[in-house]
Formats: structure tokens, C-alpha cells, sequence
């Protein structure tokens, strides 16, 4: 969208796309009267609820739409290929980044939608625009729907029995069925696929239940939930099994397996009636992925992580294997043409996605530049329009950024993107505009004013994550995806970097860094320090930009000594300029390993201490004598002595989240038990007079700025530190669903966070007139706020 000034208007009705929204509310006079502005960026991009982290897509072509499974909002995304336009429902949880696309399935005679989320499973009906949830005491990870009831099957690996929905009475039991069941785990690689799965075979009635711990095949009726029969099958037990797909004429289930190494090692055709089962023995290439069922061909699809090739495990006459050359290895997501004969598969390596022609079983061309990154396994393919979906902008494990999914012609070669959101990740004040710069996490910034008028600019790259002011009072905003370095590959398209924008006129000066910069930080030399994520097993570093000009050297990046493997663990960079010191935080390599702060002296990148915490640690701040760190898993604020290192534990309550310098004192938030607390000897403790989960702390006009979520609703509050008490600021309505930062729905399940690169959900400065602006990434608004 080119830059366009958005004004007020008296008919909201009236350019509904260029609109801005805006609402004087008045709060409680405790200490004076205050207005509140709340600025409303969605309904110029067209969308009434927002959405943010599309994970799963999933075509509907008797509807001509798209369903996408959102992990960073708790919502579906309904995309109508007509129009090119999205509907979110909202619901009461998120989907979890962990799991694969098994974990979401439509019902076709009706377009409802059944989808697992964490600890919970939701059926949507798009044309009602609403849903129902179901708790679940432990996480199920893949989900079956039989057309003609409606009856749903979920099973997992935490589960010894089978989850049945009953759609007649709309109840839902447990179905005994195994002895064994695992904790889901942190793994520091691509999540493996569902270890048991259910796959509905509507032409017999029944459900089909496979346990790969023992490779046995279950039958369940698919209306009563009676258990039929039960055979094993002969697959290599354990491991990680690959659905490809299930064909209804001849009542063949067809997996792929792959060993707990992930070699891959065999491609079966399960008949579940006769009981005739092929095997197809694999050469043992590793990490399959993108693995698809042809029906037409009776073929199976088997490309690769390591490897550049497609193996095809050939079904239909005698059983035979061949192989299609591919470009590249880095081969993550499939989709098919069936009537042109034609395979897509998406390569994370080179941000391409190859076209195959299945009749000739070869490469017809490679389609560049679309930047998809490791590891969606999601893309999908409608026959209406002739195009491909996929979300784009994924972690490594799963996760994603940004707010849109991405159509391609495969003909043309066009990409279109469809927005599904506008997710403010972060603000920074321009002084002589008199405005803010407020930057969403996909593409674009937005420069607000104080009376109301928006003005939207486009950026030249992806995913914006932090901004910060330069030594000149230029802006750096760090961008791009999880990664986009490997030690020995680069992903070519990718794009990670600096951008530095001059307020002046918004003309970008972009820098290309290796990987993604999470925390930025500027001493008192000009120099930019940031976080950046290992990639396996590798020394810690810090990334340092040395002024404006020059370009990335990994050279000058400073190696605080530590080797670490699980990543996304740097998660606080503070600078502390009277010291010249920068304070550095990684939580553990496991759960239950302590986090460490490591105290560098950046002039000569020595690492003067390094020091043990507590759990999952979240935020940390610091005074003229002392550092404190919020332990999150530990329900502890640990404080260092900033001469001797010496250190004191303060007992907190569940959760401290963030933590906040005001009036001599140290206050921290307890997330899990909703209070504000001292940080200190007496440690006086508050409870937040909304129910909710408190995200973010602020300090305005001497005073405390608590922004909190439940469900329903979001709340700014304020404490006075002097007469102890509460007032509402703010109430802002809306469909949040889950904000709990303990859910573990980040990249290695990592505590304390909301989501990879999304550190806090609420964003607040205080502009030099003493306004307060605050962002809310989950509802698309900003909130200004004036007065005492």
C-alpha cells in the first residue's frame, strides 16, 4: 500500500479500508481526569478481528476458501479465494506450534472445522462464525472427523486413551485403549509427527487408530466408538510415523516410517479391510518431510530435509521405488495438482518452491524469491483458483511471524499476500513530527498522531521486531525471520537484517545480518549490540553493529564464552551506562536447568561474570547498587550486588513476568497469581483488581501502569505507590482467548514467553509531552493516553 494519511471521519461506514477509529473514554478520577484514545489499526486492513502467526492451511474447495490454524492469536483464519479476503473467528485457545497439520481436519459435508489447541480441541462453524471448546487434561496432537455424524477421534502420545466427541449430545469421553503415554518434550530439532494417529474411513464407518509405540492398527466404530478389531502391522516400531493420506476406494492407509535417528526407512500401503499390507523398503535418507499421498496414481511422496530428491513409493501395479532430482535439500511442504498431474514441493533452503511433473517424474521449473523458511509443513493447494497457500515465515520449529498467507500462481508465478491482521509488536516516538512510528509484525509501520490521524508507510522487508533510536535519532528496526543462517548453508531468500529509517522521510539504509536480532541495545560509543539465536549446537555470541554505516562482520560479535544447543535462549540484553557494562540472560538448555546472566565489558568482550539464576528467567532491571532478574519457573527475583556479585533470593508469587524501577523501589508482576509486588525485604504484595494475567509494567507520572488480559477484556491500571491503591485507566472488550505465558507455545517450549520474538504482549512509551502510548499486539490497538 502506498503511504496514505487517514483522517477522522464522521462516517465510519464511509472508506472502510482507510478508516481510522477512535473512542474517548473517561476512567475513574482518582487522581484527575484522563482520556484514553484508543486507535484501532484493523480497519484499514480490512479486518475486524485480528490474527497473527498462521501455522496450518488447509483448503476447502467446495467452499472456494482456505482455513488457516493461527499460533500467535487464538483464532481461525477463513480466507475467500475469491476475494482474497480473511474472516477470524475468534477462540478460546491457541493452536500449538508443536504440532503438525494432523492436528486440524474439516468436515466437508458441512465446512466445519475441528482443530486441536493446547490442551483443548475447538469444532468452528465458518458460517455461524462461532465455536465450542473442549478442555482436554492432556495434549492431544491428532484429530479425525467422520462425515456422516459429525463424531470426532483424538489421540497423542500423553494419552493412554482415545478422545471420542459425540456430536449428537455434544459430550466428549475417553475411549480405554493403551497402556503406555509420554510427556511431549523439548526437542532441539523439528517436532516429530504424531507417534499415534486416527484417520476416519467414512466409506466403512469406522476409525481407524494406529499406536506406532507397538505398530498395531485399531478399528473403532466411527458412530458409537466401540472398538471393532486390532491386527498388527508390519512397520518398524517407534520412531516418527509419516500420514501420507487415506484412500477410500480401496481402504489403504499409507505411512511412511522414519527411525529415532530420521533415517527413513519404509513406505506401506494398510489395507484395513482385507488386511493385505505392501511394504516398501527406503534408502534411508533423513528427516522426511512434506510427505503426500497421490489416489490418482496410488503414489507416495517422499522428499527431504537433508536431501535433494522427491522418492516416489510407486503403489498402483507392482511395487517399485524411484527417485525425482530436486535443486536442493531443505524440502519441507507438498501439495498436489491432481489434474494437472503436478507436484509442488517447498524448499526452505533456497525460498523456492519446485514444480514436478508426476506423469514424466521430473523437475519442470523452480519458482525463486518467496523466502520460505524452516519448517511450516504446511501448504495447500485449491483447485478453484489454479494456486498454492502457505504461511510464510516460519521457526524453526514450527512457530510463525507475521500475520498473512501467502497465494502463489504457479502459472504466472505471481504472489499475492492475504492479510489476516495488523499485530503492533513495537512503537518508537518521533519528536519533531510530534507522532509515533507503530510497527506491525509482517510489513508495515503506521505514524500516529496524538489527534488522531494515521498515516501507513510499507517496508521493504518482512517481519519487524524491535526498534530503537540510533546515535543520530535515525530509527533501527531489526527484521526478519527466525533464521536465516546456518553454519554452513545461507538461506538465500531469508532476509534478516538492520534497517535504519530516517524520520525525515522514511528512506531505509538496510544492513543483512545472518539471523534474526531479537534484544537491541546502544551504549554510550553508538554501538548496537543484539541478540541472535544459535542454530544447534554452537559458542554463545552477541551481534554488534559498530556505527551507521558499516556492515555486518561477524568478526566483531562477541563470544561471552558458553557453548549452547537449545535456542531462542538469549532472551534479555540490557546496557547499563554508568557502568559500561551490558547485561546478557539465557535461560536453561532444559527446563529444569537455572538461567544465567553473564556481565560483559564490551570495549574489550570480556565476560567479567557469570552467574547462575533461577528458572525460565523473564526480565531484568537495575539501580545504581543492584541487578534483579525475574525468575519465572522459580517464583524468584534473584538480586546481584553490582560490585561484589553477591546474591539474594526473594520469594515472589507464581510467575514474576516483568520487572520496573519506581520511587526507590524494585516492583515485579506476578503473572500466574494476577498481583503486583515489592521487590524488596518487605515484599508487599497486591492483587490487580481485574481478573486476568498481568503482561507488562510500566512507570507513568510516578506512578504504576499495569496492563493485564483475561479472556474477554484487556486492562490498563494504575497503583499509586504512595497510598497503595488500584485504578482502572482503561477497559478494552475483546476476544483474546489464552494470554498465559506458561503454555510453553514457543519454539523448545520455553517458559515466560509468549511466543518466538514476542516477548510481551503490551508496548508502552511516554512521549515528551508526557502522553503514555500503549500497544496491544493481540487487538490490533493502540491506546493513548493524557492527563493525571
Amino acid at each position: 500500500m502506498p503511504a496514505q494519511t487517514i483522517t477522522l471521519a464522521k462516517e465510519v461506514s464511509m472508506l472502510r479500508n482507510m478508516i481510522f477509529i477512535f473512542v474517548l473514554l473517561f476512567a475513574l478520577p482518582a487522581w484527575g481526569e484522563v482520556t484514553v484514545k484508543t486507535v484501532d489499526f484493523l480497519p484499514a486492513a480490512g479486518i475486524e478481528l485480528n490474527a497473527a502467526g498462521p501455522l496450518w492451511v488447509l483448503a476447502d474447495p467446495d467452499r472456494n476458501r482456505v482455513v488457516a490454524a493461527n499460533t500467535l492469536s487464538s483464532s481461525l483464519s477463513i480466507i475467500d479465494c475469491a476475494s482474497h479476503t480473511a474472516v477470524n473467528i475468534p477462540l478460546s485457545g491457541r493452536s500449538l506450534q508443536h504440532l503438525k497439520a494432523e492436528a486440524m481436519t474439516i468436515r466437508h459435508q458441512t465446512g466445519e472445522v475441528y482443530l486441536i489447541g493446547t490442551n483443548c480441541f475447538h469444532i468452528i462453524n465458518p458460517a455461524k462464525g462461532s465455536a465450542i471448546t473442549f478442555s482436554t487434561d492432556v495434549q492431544f496432537e491428532s484429530i479425525t472427523v467422520d462425515e456422516i455424524t459429525g463424531n470426532a477421534f483424538i489421540t497423542g502420545r500423553e494419552s493412554k486413551e482415545i478422545g471420542f466427541y459425540k456430536a449428537a449430545s455434544k459430550k466428549f469421553k475417553k475411549i480405554d485403549w493403551l497402556e503406555q503415554a509420554e510427556k511431549l518434550i523439548n526437542l532441539n530439532q523439528t517436532p516429530p509427527p504424531p507417534i499415534r494417529k486416527v484417520i476416519c474411513a467414512n466409506e466403512l464407518g469406522q476409525v481407524i487408530a494406529v499406536d506406532c509405540f507397538t505398530s498395531t492398527l485399531y478399528l473403532f466404530d466411527a458412530g458409537t466408538g466401540r472398538p471393532i478389531s486390532s491386527r498388527p502391522i508390519p512397520l518398524t516400531s517407534g520412531g516418527r510415523w509419516h500420514l501420507a493420506g487415506y484412500n477410500e476406494d480401496n481402504h489403504c492407509l499409507y505411512i511412511v516410517t522414519e527411525t529415532s535417528k530420521r533415517r527413513v526407512i519404509e513406505a506401506a500401503r494398510i489395507n484395513v479391510a482385507t488386511g493385505e499390507d505392501v511394504v516398501i523398503p527406503l534408502p534411508e535418507f533423513t528427516e522426511g518431510v512434506g510427505i503426500i499421498y497421490n489416489p490418482d496414481r496410488d503414489e507416495v511422496y517422499i522428499p527431504y530435509d537433508n536431501f535433494p530428491s522427491v522418492h516416489v513409493a510407486d503403489f498402483k501395479n507392482e511395487p517399485s521405488l524411484a527417485e525425482i532430482k530436486l535443486p536442493a535439500y531443505g524440502n519441507d511442504a507438498s501439495a498436489i495438482d491432481f489434474e494437472s498431474s503436478v507436484l509442488y514441493v517447498a524448499s526452505w533452503a533456497h525460498g523456492e518452491i519446485d514444480v514436478i511433473d508426476l506423469e514424466g517424474r521430473k523437475l519442470l521449473k523452480r519458482i525463486l524469491g518467496l523466502g520460505i523458511i524452516p519448517h511450516m509443513f504446511s501448504m495447500t493447494f485449491n483447485p478453484n483458483t489454479g494456486c498454492l497457500y502457505f504461511p510464510k515465515g516460519a521457526t524453526a520449529v514450527n512457530g510463525t511471524f507475521g500475520s498473512s498467507v501467502s497465494m502463489l500462481d504457479p502459472v504466472s508465478e505471481e504472489v499475492h499476500k492475504i492479510h489476516l491482521g495488523w499485530a503492533p509488536i513495537d512503537l518508537i516516538e518521533l519528536p519533531k513530527r510530534n507522532s509515533f512510528l507503530v510497527f506491525n509484525s509482517e510489513d508495515q509501520f503506521a505514524e500516529v498522531f496524538p489527534d488522531g490521524r494515521l498515516v501507513f508507510h510499507d517496508l521493504p522487508y518482512d517481519y519487524p521486531v524491535q526498534a530503537i533510536r540510533s546515535p543520530e535519532g535515525n530509527i533501527y528496526l531489526s527484521y526478519g525471520p527466525h533464521q536465516s543462517y546456518w553454519p554452513t548453508v545461507y538461506i538465500w531468500d531469508a532476509k534478516n537484517g538492520v534497517l535504519t529509517i530516517d524520520p525525515s522521510d522514511f528512506s531505509f539504509y538496510d544492513r543483512r545480518i545472518p539471523r534474526q536480532a531479537h534484544e537491541l541495545v546502544l551504549d554510550k560509543n553508538g554501538v548496537l549490540y543484539f541478540t541472535q539465536n544459535n542454530w544447534g549446537t554452537e559458542p554463545q555470541f552477541v551481534g554488534r553493529l559498530l556505527d551507521e554505516v558499516r556492515l555486518y562482520e561477524a568478526r566483531h560479535r562477541i563470544a561471552p564464552g558458553d557453548t549452547v544447543t537449545r535456542e531462542i535462549t538469549q532472551r534479555i540484553l540490557e546496557y547499563d551506562a554508568e557502568l559500561h557494562r551490558l547485561y546478557l540472560v539465557r535461560v536453561g538448555e532444559g527446563d529444569e536447568d537455572p538461567s544465567i546472566l553473564q556481565i560483559i565489558e564490551p570495549d574489550s568482550m570480556k565476560t567479567l561474570q557469570r552467574i547462575e539464576l533461577g528458572l525460565s528467567a523473564a526480565d531484568l532491571a537495575f539501580d545504581d547498587t543492584s541487578i534483579y532478574v525475574a525468575n519465572f519457573s522459580s517464583n524468584t527475583v534473584t538480586v546481584i550486588d553490582k560490585q561484589n556479585f553477591a546474591l539474594t533470593t526473594i520469594e515472589t508469587g507464581r510467575g514474576p513476568l516483568k520487572l520496573v524501577r519506581c520511587g526507590g523501589d524494585t516492583y515485579v508482576i506476578n503473572h500466574l497469581d494476577n498481583t503486583l509486588q515489592v521487590a524488596g525485604k518487605t515484599g508487599k504484595t497486591y492483587k490487580l483488581p481485574d481478573e486476568g494475567y498481568p503482561d507488562n509494567l510500566f512507570v507513568w507520572n510516578k506512578e504504576l501502569i499495569v496492563t493485564s488480559h483475561s479472556p474477554e477484556a484487556l486492562f490498563i491500571t494504575r497503583f499509586d505507590p504512595e497510598t497503595n491503591k488500584f485504578s482502572r485507566l482503561h477497559k478494552e472488550d475483546y476476544p483474546f482467548g489464552e494470554t498465559r505465558f506458561d503454555s510453553g507455545n514457543v519454539s523448545f517450549y520455553v517458559n515466560g514467553q509468549f511466543g518466538d520474538a514476542v516477548f510481551c504482549l503490551n508496548q508502552g512509551r511516554v512521549d515528551t509531552t508526557g502522553r503514555l502510548w500503549v500497544t496491544d499486539f493481540l487487538a490490533g490497538k493502540l491506546f493513548i493516553i493524557e492527563g493525571r
